[in-house]
């Protein structure tokens, strides 16, 4: 549809504002505008509308769809799967809020929806896009690191203080994130790893430490995930949205034949990197000075006031770029419903093991799903 201006509208205020920023510099250059609000809370709404200048508050999400031709879901995550199949039955393009979707029946019910639709879909997962993670990732396609086989990600963030709305009733955090037990928030943690082992996680352990800090919620205070995936790279990863300590929520490493990467722990570190043969023997350099060699030239100026140390306008400028142009954009890297998943699914799989002490569990592969089998406009099923 390249030529026209992409009609944009946001699903869910509160998380929204992040996507303004991406969307504005789409603006500057004719591709796409912001034209519809939604969200339950009316004050919620209007609020954005006069914030953001945004021409159409709407009352429901029906009415959202019929405006716009592209929707943001930045709602609660148990809504993201439904919001998206909707619009998409109704061939309105799709950027998910993270994670995809919450249960396996959800999985199974969005792969369908997007094989039955002409409509694109794309997950926003922002943390593929830091600065650091997007030089890494190039790295290791490069071949950099040799053969990865081992790899870490954390996202410690207190967020007891999000676990109840200003007037006091429970959110919906409180139950979708520190109400279960297991990885209940994956794909900040996952996204980039998966990214840079260009691989898929097939089974998962999961443990935790218990209720300490704040015994109400039924989420341990640590969480940690080991995952095996195809190729058998090792990868481990916490969570931890309780306990009593600085944020960390961007902490990742891995470890290659040829080389390693670690990221900063704390405000006064750098991240750093070891690449045998060119790194001095046993020391570590800043990540920093592979920047002009392997960082891609589409991220390397993020849109003014961008969120998440610039990566928040990327998902959403790829995804116009890929729904204008009928592609993703070169060197970009969007997010289709696949990947999406083989990002969710490990977290959903979690709460099996963890309630079973531990055991290991299968992460079912997303393109063996068989919903939606022989609807999928112009292309073969992935079991063709």
């Amino acid at each position: 549809m390249s030529g026209d201006s992409l009609r944009i509208g946001i699903a869910g205020a509160a998380r929204g504002a992040g996507f303004v920023a991406g969307v504005r510099a789409a603006e500057s250059t004719g591709t796409a505008r912001l034209e519809a609000v939604y969200d339950p809370d009316p004050s919620a709404v209007e609020r954005f509308s006069r914030e953001h200048d945004v021409p159409a508050a709407c009352t429901s999400f029906e009415e959202l769809l019929e405006r716009v031709d592209a929707v943001v879901l930045s709602s609660p995550q148990h809504h993201h799967a439904p919001q998206a199949i909707a619009a998409l039955e109704a061939g309105v393009h799709v950027l998910s809020e993270v994670p995809a979707a919450v249960s396996l029946p959800q999985s199974e019910a969005l792969v369908g929806a997007v094989r039955a639709s002409t409509a694109t879909y794309a997950m926003a997962e922002n943390y593929c896009y830091i600065r650091a993670n997007l030089i890494v990732r190039s790295m290791a396609r490069a071949g950099v690191f040799g053969d990865l086989y081992y790899g870490e990600g954390e996202y410690l963030h207190d967020v007891r203080d999000l676990q109840r709305t200003p007037s006091g009733q429970r959110s919906w955090r409180s139950y979708w994130q520190a109400g279960r037990n297991g990885f209940t928030y994956p794909t900040h943690s996952l996204g980039p790893l998966l990214q840079w082992f260009d691989d898929r996680i097939v089974s998962v352990s999961c443990v935790g430490t218990g209720n300490h800090t704040a015994p109400e919620h039924e989420i341990d205070d640590t969480v940690l995930l080991l995952a095996r995936t195809r190729r058998g790279a090792l990868l481990r990863a916490r969570l931890d949205m309780l306990s009593n300590r600085p944020h960390l929520m961007d902490y990742y490493s891995l470890q290659g034949t040829t080389g390693a990467y670690e990221a900063a722990r704390a405000t006064d570190q750098a991240p750093r990197v070891y690449v045998r043969g060119r790194s001095a023997q046993g020391a570590w350099e800043p990540l920093e000075t592979y920047a002009t060699d392997f960082l891609p030239a589409r991220y390397t100026q993020p849109p003014t006031s961008a969120g998440h140390w610039g990566s928040d306008a990327w998902p959403i400028l790829d995804f116009i770029e890929t729904v204008r142009e009928g592609r993703p954009p070169e060197d970009s890297i969007p997010v289709d419903v696949y990947a999406a998943l083989n990002m969710t699914l490990p977290g959903i799989v979690s709460e099996t093991s963890i309630h079973q002490g531990g055991t290991w569990t299968a992460v079912p592969d997303p393109t063996k799903f068989t919903a939606g089998i022989g609807t999928e406009p112009g292309t073969e099923s992935p079991l063709a």
